[in-house]
């Protein structure tokens, strides 16, 4: 027997169906998913609003039914030779009951709009905050790899998109539909026939609507993905305002932006014409169908069936029917672009905690234990790439840390050194290997542990717009306005506070972006200072300061590594004289340790490090060919490398470091 011919028509067909299933699927599927994120409050308070939908609908159906007494009253009154009065009394009563519908419809509207705006705009907040605090949490490659304004367009159209669902939902798409069906119900039990006919416009009215959803989601989509482009390349445009314009590309940067938007219009224009286009199919397909329910209810009438009051109410009736249809043909259209959004909000909320977040076993780590205070044994790290694939950051580090030692790290860019910091601070995860804080297993040290017992500051700290006094007592609620002196006068920038028009209240901008490099590194320092942990990591730390700012910090920090440990990342290798020991990187591994002098003796990479500061000029007044004499000239007082001026040491650093 032959297999039965199959067209490519007959498979386009069986694609747009199942494309249509999979589409209202889909919305069902996140009305659903929306339903399940809502608080039982907040559900308690939609429910009520849909028992006021179904009164407000019943005063809306029972309007017509009204008029259509009130037309006919009139003349029969008047054929029954009732008195004048009797018509006026008959005709006051409908008119009595047409107003009180009214006024009932719009009673119920008010109090189901204030209880649907009052829940959604408590979900709009309370799903910000949530996605916002599960974003903090997220495993930092899982950021990387998006551009920081495309995530918040995303993050916050996707919670518009949630919200809008609920408000479409409960304030549209739900009285429309009661509305529709309650004149249903009434046409059908006055007139079936006409009822059908009513019922004939749905089909192709929902179908044309569901050809338009399928038909229109990938442009939904592109135009979605095009404006977090936009918003992307608008942020990081704005992030680096200052080279855009020491390097006159304003013209071309705008003109990426002009592409960009050209783009979407004409996407959205093309978008616009085909909605118009199934707009006028819906529109006169409604025609159609409303002309045959008055061509029926008018022969209806002269077969004397109906009344002609009754053509009137069954006019009206097939409008609360179209008028309600055609707003749930934009609701479903609306709905499925906001399903969309909440596919972006629930991809979001479906990324998984950074495991520092939830370890398994929680162990408060033991810096009196007598051990070393870390301890890392065959540490293996890797990284992706754009594409997918994986390489190596560390290979294979073994390293030990005591208490009260002073840690230099040092070596070529890419090397390596920040990603050990990484992981010390749980930033990042190790593809194999152990490291131990305090003996215990650092994947069973919780995250307020990590920030109360280490330090971090990189080269480019995190600052926001707030004022001085609270960027450098973040993280300290119980911080005195003694303590921040104190903590800024040990980062060598309290006077420059104390001239700034306002002081410690004086306003930063967004990023500390009205302070210099130098200045927002002393503003860590001193949070650092003023939180007063017992390991300290600094990562090129100093490296925005000048000579005799570095030399006022590194004698504060001389003055902090009593009882503390301190590791320092530097490319400024004259940062790493005072520490006991260097551990040189490259290429993942530590090749070199050793002392500062030790290692310039060996001539390994360390020492090639220093020739290469000498080539290009960075000596910093020491002899790196060297590197030993000009220490000792320091420590002898003939150069000025460590010197600071008296009346320094008769204030600041006199104090004790707190706490030791």
């Amino acid at each position: 027997m032959p297999a039965p011919l199959v067209t490519p028509k007959t498979t386009m067909a069986n694609h747009t169906r199942e494309g249509i299933w999979h589409e209202l699927r889909l919305i069902a599927r996140r009305g659903w998913q929306v339903w399940q994120l809502t608080s039982k409050r907040d559900k308690f308070a939609l429910g009520s609003a849909a028992l006021l939908m179904a009164l407000t609908s019943a005063a809306n159906t029972a309007m017509p039914l009204f008029l259509g007494n009130l037309v006919d009253g009139v003349p029969r009154g008047l054929q029954e030779k009732l008195s004048v009065s009797a018509i006026y009394g008959a005709a006051a009563l409908w008119l009595g009951l047409i107003g009180v519908a009214y006024v009932l419809r719009e009673v119920f509207g008010i109090v189901r709009r204030y209880l649907v705006e009052k829940t959604c705009t408590r979900v709009d907040r309370d799903l910000m905050l949530r996605l916002v605090s599960h974003l903090l949490e997220l495993d930092l490659s899982t950021l990387t790899r998006e551009r920081v304004g495309a995530l918040h367009g995303r993050l916050s159209r996707s919670v518009e998109g949630f919200v809008r669902f609920l408000r479409l939902t409960f304030l549209d798409f739900f009285p429309a539909a009661m509305t529709g069906c309650f004149a249903l119900i009434a046409t059908i039990t006055k007139q079936p026939w006409l009822g059908l006919v009513m019922l004939g416009v749905i089909p192709a009215s929902v179908g044309l609507t569901l050809w338009q959803i399928v038909s229109q989601k990938g442009v939904r989509l592109q135009l979605l993905r095009s404006r977090e482009e936009m918003d992307g390349m608008v942020v990081e445009q704005l992030g680096g305002l200052d080279y855009v314009r020491a390097a006159n590309t304003q013209r071309a940067e705008a003109g990426r932006v002009a592409r960009a938007a050209e783009k979407r219009r004409s996407q959205e224009l093309r978008h616009h014409l085909r909605m118009s286009l199934f707009g006028a199919g819906k529109a006169l397909n409604e025609g159609l169908f409303h002309i045959l329910v008055l061509a029926l209810a008018i022969y209806l009438a002269i077969l004397g069936r109906i009344s002609v009051g009754g053509i009137l109410t069954f006019s009206i009736l097939f409008l609360n029917v179209m008028t309600p249809l055609a707003e749930i043909h934009r609701l479903i259209d609306e709905g499925h672009e906001n399903s969309l959004r909440i596919a972006d909000l629930m991809e979001l909320l479906n990324e998984p905690v950074d495991q520092s977040f939830s370890p398994t076993r929680v162990r408060e780590p033991d810096f009196d234990c007598g051990g070393p205070l870390i301890r890392v044994h065959g540490l293996h790290v890797d990284y992706s790439l754009a594409d997918g694939q994986r390489c190596r950051a560390l290979e294979g580090i073994d390293l030990t840390v005591r208490r009260g030692e002073t840690i230099g790290v040092a070596g070529p860019s890419g090397c390596g050194k920040t990603t050990m910091l990484k992981v010390l601070l749980r930033l990042t995860h190790p593809a194999g290997g152990r490291v131990f804080l305090g003996g215990v297993p650092l994947e069973e040290v919780s995250r307020e542990a990590i920030a109360r017992l280490i330090g971090y500051v990189g080269q480019s700290p995190f600052l926001f717009a707030g004022t001085i006094a609270e960027n450098i007592a973040y993280g300290v609620r119980s911080a005195t306005d003694a303590d921040l002196r104190w903590a800024a006068e040990m980062a060598g920038i309290h006077d420059e506070i104390l001239s700034t028009p306002g002081g410690y209240d004086a306003p930063l901008a967004e990023h500390g972006r009205n302070l210099s490099g130098g200045q927002r590194q002393r503003l860590a320092l001193a949070r650092l200072f003023l939180n007063n942990p017992p390991v300290l990591v600094l990562d090129e730390a100093t490296s925005a300061l000048d000579n005799i700012r570095e030399r006022h910090v590194q004698s504060a920090l001389a003055m902090a590594r009593q009882e503390r440990t301190v590791i320092i990342v530097a490319h400024r290798l004259s940062t790493l004289l005072d520490t006991d020991r260097i551990l040189v990187f490259d290429k993942g591994r530590i090749v070199e340790s050793g002392t500062y002098d030790e290692l310039v003796d060996n001539g390994g990479v360390f020492a090639e490090l220093l020739h290469c500061a000498q080539q290009m000029g960075t000596a910093h007044g020491f002899d790196f060919a060297t590197g030993r004499a000009s220490r000792h000239r320091a420590a002898a007082g003939g150069s000025r490398a460590f010197r600071l001026p008296r009346p320094f040491y008769e204030g600041t650093l006199r104090r004790s470091w707190r706490g030791s």
